[in-house]
C-alpha cells in the first residue's frame, strides 16, 4: 500500500539530512584548516631551528657558508617528510569523515611501504649514509677526496651523490 508523503513527513527528514551534511562539511573544512595551519607552524618552527643551528655551527666552521648549506639541506629534507606525513594524515581523516572504511587503506599502505622498503634497500641505505655524511660534515664542497678509487675536488654533495672533478677537469 502506497501512501502519499506530505510536506510534514519530508521536512523533518530533509532538515536532519541538511544538518548532518553541514556538520560533516564543517568537520572536513576544519580538518583541512588544521592540516594547513599545522604545516605553516611546522615550516616556521623548522626555519627557526635552521637559523639556530646555522648560528651555532658557524661559530666553529672553518669554511664560510658550509654550515648553512648542510643545515639547509637537512631541514629541507625534514620539511618534505613532515609535510608528506601531515597531508597523508589529513587525507586519511578526510576519507574517514566521508564514510569510507580506512582500515583496508592503512593495511594496503603498510604492505606497499614494506614492499617498497625491501625493494629499495640500497636506495634507503644510500640516503641514510648520505644523511650522516652531510650531518657529520665528513667531507665538504672544496675538499679533495678519494671515493671508490676516484680522487678529485668535491663540487657537490647530496644525500645520494658526491660529485668530484679530477685534475684533468673530468667530472
Amino acid at each position: 500500500v502506497m501512501t502519499d508523503l506530505s510536506l510534514q513527513d519530508i521536512l523533518p527528514r530533509a532538515t536532519e539530512f541538511a544538518l548532518s551534511l553541514s556538520q560533516v562539511g564543517l568537520r572536513i573544512g576544519l580538518i583541512f584548516l588544521v592540516g594547513y595551519l599545522g604545516i605553516r607552524f611546522l615550516k616556521i618552527a623548522l626555519k627557526h631551528l635552521e637559523s639556530i643551528l646555522i648560528k651555532a655551527g658557524e661559530a666553529t666552521e672553518e669554511v664560510p657558508g658550509a654550515t648553512r648549506k648542510r643545515i639547509t639541506t637537512l631541514t629541507g629534507v625534514l620539511q618534505t617528510v613532515v609535510v608528506g606525513i601531515v597531508w597523508s594524515v589529513v587525507i586519511v581523516v578526510f576519507l574517514e569523515q566521508i564514510g569510507l572504511d580506512i582500515t583496508p587503506i592503512l593495511a594496503g599502505a603498510g604492505i606497499v611501504g614494506l614492499a617498497v622498503g625491501f625493494g629499495a634497500q640500497n636506495l634507503v641505505r644510500d640516503i641514510i649514509s648520505g644523511f650522516f655524511l652531510v650531518l657529520e660534515n665528513q667531507i665538504r664542497v672544496g675538499d679533495w677526496a678519494i671515493i671508490n678509487g676516484t680522487s678529485g675536488l668535491v663540487e657537490t654533495i647530496t644525500f645520494r651523490t658526491v660529485v668530484l672533478r679530477d685534475l684533468s677537469a673530468v667530472v
